[in-house]
């Protein structure tokens, strides 16, 4: 019992360092949608006037700029996820910290992007030279749309290494679990004794 105690700890600590791990990534993300999803609220079409009198394309602008700031950095992007797989490698949740590597700077890339495209309109144009200002809700977004462009070519360069670490923590997940529960038995053989033993003449 005693030991079960520390272990619940240590895997509740890992899942918070992978909470926090996935909120650094995910959360200029979710504030770019809060944004959009407010303009969708009050029925406003993209485009340059001000939505009912709110100035959303300012805010959509700087949670772009937090966002981009935070997802276009790969290194900063991969390292963080490979913190959060580990960390769920401790809480010996392997298929969640395969898929957490796998998935997670997919998504901080890929939601800002969805955002940017959901707002574009005619007139508004996105692009990786960076050429024109689109004006939206009342506000020029300048780079904040146009990085959006270059958001496949950042995915195909790291995807595969992300993908093949994602493999690699996933089979060594696998084979921590399966060897565990084998390496405690040994260690307490008296644990779980044997019927041949419990009776003797």
């Amino acid at each position: 019992m005693d030991d079960e105690v520390p272990a619940t700890v240590k895997r509740h600590t890992a899942l918070n360092i992978w909470a926090a791990c996935v909120a650094f990534l995910l959360g200029p993300s979710l504030l770019v949608w809060i944004v959009r999803a407010v303009a969708l609220a009050a029925q406003c079409a993209p485009g340059p006037e001000p939505c009912r009198g709110m100035m959303l394309g300012g805010g959509l602008r700087d949670a772009l700029t937090l966002s981009w700031t935070v997802s276009t950095d790969t290194l900063i992007l991969i390292a963080v996820a490979l913190v959060a797989s580990v960390a769920c490698l401790f809480a010996r949740r392997p298929l969640l910290a395969a898929s957490t590597l796998l998935l997670l700077p997919l998504a901080a890339l890929i939601l800002p992007m969805a955002a940017v495209y959901s707002a574009m309109y005619q007139g508004c144009p996105v692009s990786e030279s960076g050429i024109g200002d689109c004006t939206l809700w009342g506000a020029q977004m300048g780079m904040s749309f146009h990085t959006a462009a270059s958001v496949p070519w950042l995915i195909y360069g790291f995807a595969p290494y992300s993908f093949s670490l994602a493999l690699m923590l996933g089979i060594i997940g696998w084979f921590l679990l399966r060897t565990r529960p084998l390496g405690h038995a040994t260690a307490n053989p008296h644990r779980f004794p044997d019927d041949r033993f419990r009776h003797r003449d």
